[in-house]
């Protein structure tokens, strides 16, 4: 196994790659009794496009959330049980851009780190099986759909994005779920649970050769086929957004108000697009929160209240910036973000405040076993790790910021509203 040594934080990550092409990355933490494991995969709701050695696949929207709900269901047993009659609670997601299983344990670490890889890395899939889950996720979306601020932040990105996959809901619509097949579940499964696509993130007390070893025995009893080159396609997204306003006919009793600006900001890969979120943060921050002196006069003229929120979100090949609130005064809000946006201050004291409270929570989350582990699966895939992400946070400097802020664009706008 490598191993990567911090000797500031007093850390070491192991990292190996099986034979099969299961990747593995261990922190051991002898000093503490919780255990914590994921198996993941970089497959989430936007990967609806996959090429496997040259061959175009196309999936339905919600194929990856749908692949996590049929995992759990086995024909013999409760997986959830399982685990917790061995003293395990375990759970999954699925996000945009991968979908996690994990476990955590203060018991021993052999049997349910197992059970975990036994039951990611095997599908029972019948007709019967799949008919029956459309109709449980296609409730779940109807619930979903009733929730005022999960409905603006959905519609919102609908009206941003024409082609690309984050203008779906993570699990999909009633007609693409209700499109999905048997057959189209097992290829998506097949690509992207293979073990050359999965990454197995562990923090635990647990000496790090024992656990390997654990793994190797696992998966030596296990075979899987080649399945060569799997790459995802960029996608032609182009500046204009879908639909520039949009009212939804909701019953609420305060006036909620979306809108968001899209971005074309060229990046030369996924690290690239993850400092630019960095960066791009901590100018909402600077301009958008309490460090703000203004802020507290948009509360007391009742422009925004206590629900107000911003966020950012950029990839390789789009991004957005987007402002959330109740308001009466919709007129004032968006003059107030559109301004704001387009005279973005870059302030050096509230900068270091911001970077110190940032690396107060990236320190912080070293010892936070779930947020560790998931920690280093994201950092793999950005062809990073742990410790390097926390110092791209410690290098932004006040000239990164002003750089950033004349490319950010005000453009291409989306506003969405639900009426009182």
């Amino acid at each position: 196994m490598k191993q990567l040594v911090n000797k500031r934080f007093d850390e070491t990550i192991y990292k190996t790659k099986l034979d099969n092409g299961l990747t593995v990355i261990l922190v051991h933490k002898p000093e503490f009794r919780n255990s914590v494991a994921l198996l993941g995969t970089n497959f989430g709701a936007k990967q609806l496009t996959q090429s496997v050695n040259g061959k175009l696949h196309t999936y339905n929207s919600g194929i990856a959330h749908f692949l996590e709900h049929k995992l759990f269901e086995k024909p013999d047993e409760d997986i959830l049980s399982v685990f917790t009659n061995m003293g395990a609670q375990a759970n999954a997601f699925t996000s945009y851009n991968e979908t996690i299983y994990y476990f955590q344990t203060t018991k021993e670490l052999e049997k349910p780190l197992k059970t975990l890889l036994d039951f990611v890395m095997s599908i029972d899939l019948t007709q019967v099986g799949v008919d029956k889950e459309k109709g449980i996720i296609i409730e779940e979306l109807r619930m979903y759909q009733e929730m005022p601020f999960f409905r603006l932040s959905m519609d919102l990105l609908e009206s941003l994005f024409v082609n690309y996959p984050l203008r779906y809901d993570i699990a999909g619509t009633r007609d693409s779920v209700m499109a999905i097949t048997k057959e189209e579940l097992e290829l998506a499964y097949k690509t992207n649970y293979h073990p050359s696509q999965l990454l197995l993130s562990i923090v635990t007390p647990t000496d790090p050769q024992e656990v390997l070893n654990i793994i190797k025995d696992n998966q030596s009893q296990k075979q899987f086929l080649p399945i060569g080159n799997v790459e995802t396609p960029s996608i032609n997204e182009p500046s204009k957004v879908n639909r520039k306003y949009h009212e939804i006919d909701m019953k609420v009793n305060a006036t909620k108000y979306a809108i968001a600006f899209k971005q074309s900001i060229p990046f030369l890969n996924e690290l690239d697009a993850y400092k630019a979120n960095v960066m791009t943060q901590m100018l909402l921050d600077i301009n958008f929160s309490k460090l703000n002196p203004e802020y507290q006069n948009w509360i007391n003229q009742q422009i925004i209240n206590d629900l107000f929120v911003y966020q950012c979100d950029f990839g390789v090949d789009y991004g957005y910036i987007q402002f959330v609130s109740e308001t009466e005064q919709i007129d004032k809000l968006k003059s107030l973000l559109v301004n704001k946006m387009s005279n973005l201050e870059v302030d050096e004291d509230r900068l270091n405040q911001i970077k110190k409270r940032y690396l107060g929570e990236s320190i912080s989350d070293l010892s936070d076993f779930e947020t560790f582990a998931i920690g280093n699966f994201r950092a793999h895939f950005l062809d990073s790790d742990a410790f390097e992400v926390i110092e791209i946070l410690e290098n932004i400097t006040i000239d990164d910021l002003e750089h950033l802020r004349t490319q950010i664009s005000v453009e291409n706008i989306s506003e969405v509203l639900i009426r009182k």
